[in-house]
């Protein structure tokens, strides 16, 4: 060990100052050192504030300079103004009158002017204009800053918030240099959209060839090592900037600290040494630098951009600027005066969005609604200022009230609706609901409500009640704003918990955009990676001319990321998926990994789903700010009765029910929907309880459930009651894990019902068994009928046993009451389109034989994985892809079950969990098997009528997979591993059918018992 003491600052200052110049450098060193200590100790704690001894000597190389190019001023005039001046670039905006008034205390009465290059400024002004930005006196002070930073440091970190405007600056300090013939070089790369070895290279051990009896291993070209190299091989004088924008983290930063540090030279795992020439310069554009060591912090000049730097105004003076007509621009101008500012106020200080949306976002939301809606057609342009301000409005409140929250205590938009009509008078609204159950018809300009845009719904039979889309006020308002970004090609997000409809609805609104457009799903899951993120994003992708690359012909391609938020959270913050999609965004293109150059991609948009309550909860700031953003809040109570009301009254007509079955539809649906909002209120999510979450989907299943009754099954109101309480107690009592909790739904259920159900008796209520399934009735056709009592249900699953052992590996089951429930339950499940079933219980308790019994009844055929010597995820990639050929061409209808065993890395759930979400698994065959598949089942979709394309064809061999795979799920509730894999692959809780496995009682331990001493010899 070495003992290391601190050093004298205050002698190297003095040293420094007279090395620079500098004869009364001891009075000179002695105020540096005193302004630097009270500002470590008076100033606020910034990550990015270094006042260590690089920073000393930076300031000391700029005091030297400035004295050498004004020889005549007085040396603490010239010390003075370099403190000032190289270091305001970095102090945040409530800190710059305390530094100031340090400055004046350690320097009185000396008021010297930043030095200043009008010519230089000048140049400075006419790019902002070239660009369309707004030449502001802050904006222009940041640029002029910048290079300042860059004549003195070779590394600067411009740091700011998202929105702040820190690209700009760059951007038009590097037309400025254009302007100048300065030739500058420009190479942009996020480091956290590769990994650390893509970044700089690696030798790779695996890839090894003999010579002369040695190993040479091969040495892989890392993206910014190789630009480094290129950079440093460019011969003329001109500025060659690497910006890499993306988030600071020790794990790559490190590696350039003598690149950053007087040094200036980058060694590779190669040994080969690429040193930075006089004209190179690095720009790290960063969000913050929370995760940077002081090490880092201390190697580069800091450029801050406060966020009252510029703020709003400037955005929305250059996008009206961009508008073709000038009495638009002054109505526009005038409207953003009048509305914005007590938009923005009142969102600070009431209102409450559904995820983190910075205030640009928000005002440029705003400035895209207005671009989308201020068309010709719609306005033109002698149009009135009312006409504008009609229009302003609309979107205004959707800019600013469509991401407001909505949930069981608060309802935000309801508040905003109410604050909107007492203040801004200008525009009336009905007096009926609220501002946002309104729209602008743009033949009449007049404010219509939205349910006159409500398309006519028709059901299929044989579509899962969880895909049924039924348009609803929301939907039809939320399906309005959709269409029109998607054609202005903007990125769009939907913001909402799990279960409210967010894919169901995207989906059904991109099938129906025109041939014009590609669509291509990606989901996300815990383990998504930015490299696995790039595969599928360049699928549909084509080369064009040169580095371009976009969708076939002139086609658009859309990116429905569906789980934004799920992919892992890294030790530093950063999400590696994002920072790719993030890129893409800003800069137009990212990097090939293989060949290390640069893709531009072309013609492609992004339409994002978000469920705020799981995975990261939130997204990047940089990158939420370009999405256009809209709450998917819960469906009213209006709109859910729509719903229902809707498929209930197809259904039961289609079948022809009772009249008094019809009559009692609307009490049922209301029955339900209170007794949903109990559940909600009654069993809270815990850490042991993470599964208690409610949402429109066992609402569907309820109804689901509901509609199996044939005629035969409900002769009356008290038989759809009965059923009703059968389909309750599967959805939401099925989920419960203990007797406590079981009792008091049992209590809640019994409340609900006789509050909504007239002329019911307590017997009718108790009756058991509460169980109904489609074998109740042997020999008949199978129905959905109750069990009248146990003994007819166990000799029918004996029955079925015994005939399951003649042709399978024979299993020794007791049934008693409670392993029939559980077959009856499986068996609903495995009846429900798309049904698939999660089933928890400790080892032993029958989960897995009773899904085979299950499985049988309904005529399926049960796939298990057979673990083997070095099974890994592209063996069970293999069995998925035979299971989907099994399924989906020779449609035969399978269960898949898996159990706890079978999970050797928890990467299987990736599959599993999209398999879950959407059926569909990045992929999963190569495009050749495609083609087969394709070829197999043409002629099929051709017999149904339908144009046997190739994207028809997929469609339908997917539908079939989704159809006639069912998967059953048989996790063990011991330990944390369920409660983490929930967390990281939401599909295993939200897109399954819980059946949790009780403790067996003591009656069912007492028959088996039973049955295995009665067939032990020797016993009587």
């Amino acid at each position: 060990p070495c003992a290391m003491v601190a050093p004298d600052i205050e002698l190297i200052c003095e040293i420094l100052l007279v090395a620079e110049g500098f004869v009364d450098a001891r009075a000179l060193a002695r105020k540096f050192i005193t302004l630097y200590t009270l500002c470590k100790e008076l100033l606020s704690k910034q990550d990015h504030y270094d006042w260590g001894l690089r920073a000393i000597k930076s300031v000391l190389v700029v005091a030297g300079s400035l004295k050498r190019g004004d020889k005549n001023r007085p040396e603490d005039q010239v010390l003075m103004r370099a403190l000032r001046d190289f270091n305001m670039p970095k102090i945040v905006t409530d800190d710059i009158p305390v530094f100031l008034g340090l400055v004046g205390d350690l320097f009185p009465a000396l008021d010297v002017p930043r030095r200043r290059k009008l010519h230089f400024e000048q140049m400075v002004r006419q790019s902002t204009l070239e660009l369309r930005l707004q030449p502001e006196e802050s904006f222009i002070l940041k640029v002029v800053q910048l290079e300042e930073l860059l004549a003195v440091r070779h590394s600067v970190f411009v740091v700011g918030n998202a929105g702040t405007g820190k690209s700009k600056i760059l951007r038009t300090l590097n037309r400025t240099y254009v302007n100048m013939k300065q030739k500058p070089v420009w190479n942009d790369l996020n480091p956290k959209a590769v990994t650390t070895d893509e970044l700089f290279g690696f030798i790779h051990h695996a890839t090894r060839e003999w010579k002369d009896g040695k190993i040479v291993y091969s040495y892989f070209i890392g993206l910014f090592s190789s630009i480094l190299r290129e950079q440093a091989n460019l011969k003329h004088d001109g500025p060659k900037w690497i910006v890499l924008d993306g988030d600071i983290d020790p794990m790559w930063i490190e590696s350039l600290n003598t690149v950053m540090d007087d040094n200036k030279v980058l060694t590779l795992a190669s040994n080969e040494r690429i040193a930075l020439t006089p004209f190179m310069r690095l720009l790290f554009e960063i969000h913050h630098l929370r995760s940077a060591t002081p090490a880092t912090v201390s190697r580069a000049g800091i450029l801050y951009v406060n966020p009252q730097d510029l703020g709003w105004n400037p955005y929305v003076a250059s996008w009206i600027d961009r508008r073709r007509h000038q009495s638009e621009k002054a109505n526009l101008t005038i409207l953003f005066d009048k509305y914005v500012p007590a938009c923005l106020d009142k969102l600070r200080t009431s209102f409450k969005t559904i995820t983190s949306i910075p205030e640009s976002s928000l005002v440029q939301t705003l400035c895209v609604l207005l671009e989308c809606l201020l068309t010709p057609e719609n306005v033109p342009s002698d149009s009135p200022k009312e006409v504008y301000e009609v229009y302003f409005v609309f979107a205004c409140i959707w800019a600013f009230g469509g991401t407001l929250l909505q949930d069981q205590i608060s309802d935000y938009q309801a508040d905003f609706s109410r604050w909107w009509q007492k203040e801004m008078k200008a525009v009336k609204f009905p007096s009926q609901g609220t501002i946002f159950d309104y729209y602008v018809d743009h033949k009449t300009k007049k404010l219509l409500p939205w349910a006159d845009k409500i398309a006519q719904f028709t059901m299929d039979p044989d579509v899962p009640l969880q895909t049924v889309l039924v348009h609803t006020t929301e939907t039809a308002r939320l399906r309005y704003f959709m269409e029109l970004l998607l054609e202005k090609g903007k990125p769009l997000m939907l913001v909402g918990n799990a279960g409210v409809g967010k894919t169901v609805f995207v989906g059904d609104t991109l099938a129906s955009l025109s041939e014009d457009y590609i669509v291509s799903r990606v989901p996300f899951n815990y383990y998504t990676t930015s490299t696995a993120l790039q595969k599928i994003l360049e699928k549909p992708l084509e080369k064009k001319a040169g580095h371009n690359y976009g969708p076939g012909g002139n086609k658009k391609l859309i990116y429905f990321i569906d789980d934004m938020n799920m992919p892992e959270v890294d030790l530093y913050g950063t999400v590696q998926p994002h920072t790719l999609i993030r890129q893409h965004i800003d800069y137009g293109h990212w990097y090939d990994r293989q060949k290390v150059m640069l893709k531009e991609i072309h013609n492609c948009q992004y339409v994002a789903c978000m469920n705020p309550m799981v995975g990261s909860f939130t997204i990047n700031p940089r990158l939420q700010r370009h999405f256009t953003v809209f709450a998917f809040n819960f469906p009213s109570l209006d709109a859910l009765n729509t719903i229902y009301g809707q498929i209930f009254s197809f259904h039961f007509q289609q079948q022809a029910f009772a009249p008094s079955i019809l009559r009692s539809g609307p009490t049922l649906i209301q029955a339900t929907i209170a007794f949903h909002q109990t559940m909600m209120c009654n069993f809270l999510p815990t850490a042991i309880k993470f599964h208690y979450i409610f949402n429109l989907r066992d609402l569907s299943n309820v109804f689901q459930g509901i509609l199996f009754a044939s005629p035969e099954c409900l002769k009356g109101p008290l038989d759809l009651i009965h059923l009703w309480l059968h389909e309750s107690a599967r959805v939401y009592g099925d989920k419960l894990i203990d007797k406590k909790d079981c009792d008091l739904f049992q209590r809640r259920m019994l409340e609900t019902a006789y509050k909504y159900f007239e002329g019911i008796d307590s017997h009718m209520l108790l009756q058991q068994p509460l169980i109904y399934c489609h074998f109740a009735d042997r020999g008949k056709d199978p129905h959905y009928m109750p069990v009248k009592d146990w003994e007819v249900l166990k000799t029918i699953l004996t029955e079925t046993l015994d005939n399951y052992n003649e042709l399978n590996a024979a299993m020794h089951l007791v049934l008693f009451e409670d392993a029939m429930q559980h077959v009856c339950r499986i068996s609903r499940i495995l009846r429900t389109p798309q049904g698939c079933a999660l089933l928890v219980g400790v080892g032993g308790s029958g989960k897995q034989s009773l899904s085979r019994l299950a499985a049988y009844l309904r005529g399926l055929e049960v796939f298990q994985i057979t673990l083997t010597e070095g099974y890994g995820i592209q063996e069970l990639r293999v069995d998925l892809a035979n299971l989907y050929i099994r399924t989906g061409a020779k449609n035969m209808p399978t269960v898949f079950l898996l159990t706890d065993a079978q999970v050797l890395d928890e990467s299987f759930l990736v599959l599993i969990n999209d398999l879950l979400a959407s059926g569909e698994i990045p992929d999963l065959f190569s495009d050749e098997d495609v083609d087969k598949i394709i070829s197999g089942i043409h002629n099929e979709v051709h017999a149904l009528g339908m144009v046997d394309s190739r994207e028809n064809c997929w469609k339908f061999f997917m539908a079939r997979v989704r159809l006639q795979l069912k998967i059953i799920l048989c996790f063990s509730p011991v330990g944390r591993t369920l409660r983490v894999r929930a967390r990281k692959f939401p599909a295993i809780v939200n897109c399954t059918a819980i059946d949790w496995f009780h403790a067996w009682p003591q009656e069912a331990l007492v028959s088996v018992s039973r049955r295995f001493i009665e067939e032990t010899k020797g016993i009587e």
